[in-house]
């Protein structure tokens, strides 16, 4: 018998090539798998709310969340509703309403340049790197996985270890303002810390 491809199964493939993604330090991967995975999830009839809302948290630890908080909102949003929705207790390592509710308020503040300055959002959050305030910006969000891509791509095999950060952000500025953005980069921003 064939297994359909809108499974829990495949969900849990989906999330372990995130976590691949993420170990070798290109999260920016993830989001198309992420949006796969919600989708699958919403048509999943015999999963929980609680197992769907433990795949929604699995999920949005594998995002680049700063850079695509808008899309990380919806993800936290759904797992909330779900979470709402379980008559089951979410044990030692499932997610709380009350920290989906304090992640969700962190985005909500990130993202809301209008009312929460970069200062702000960086002491009520315990943030401690500033960043460039572009970053908050939709427009950011819209060509975020676009330039990630192409720098990944411009950047082919070059060892992401020791040093590579330097690279990648010089690239990723170039990239970036081929599409209209001007960023600086954590080391701009943060004259006095040593990267690596």
């Amino acid at each position: 018998m064939l297994r359909k491809k809108n499974t829990a199964e495949r969900v849990v493939a989906l999330v372990d090539e995130m976590r691949e993604n993420s170990q070798e330090m290109r999260m920016w991967k993830n989001i198309p798998l992420a949006e796969e995975c919600v989708r699958i999830l919403r048509t999943l009839k015999d999963e929980t709310p609680l197992g769907k809302a433990m795949a929604c948290g699995a999920i949005c630890e594998q995002l680049p969340e700063y850079d695509v908080p808008r899309f990380v909102l919806g993800i936290l949003s759904y797992e909330r509703e779900l979470l709402e929705q379980s008559d089951e207790e979410p044990g030692d390592n499932g997610p709380t309403l009350e920290e989906v509710d304090q992640d969700i308020q962190r985005l909500t503040d990130y993202i809301d340049i209008q009312n929460v300055s970069v200062e702000t959002f960086m002491e009520r959050h315990s943030r401690h790197l500033r960043f460039d305030p572009v970053e908050r910006t939709p427009q950011w969000e819209e060509v975020y996985y676009k330039a990630e891509q192409e720098c990944d791509r411009l950047l082919g095999d070059t060892p992401r270890g020791m040093g590579f950060c330097f690279a990648h952000w010089s690239t990723f500025r170039q990239v970036l303002a081929k599409r209209g953005i001007q960023w600086r980069s954590p080391a701009e921003m943060n004259p006095r810390v040593l990267f690596d």
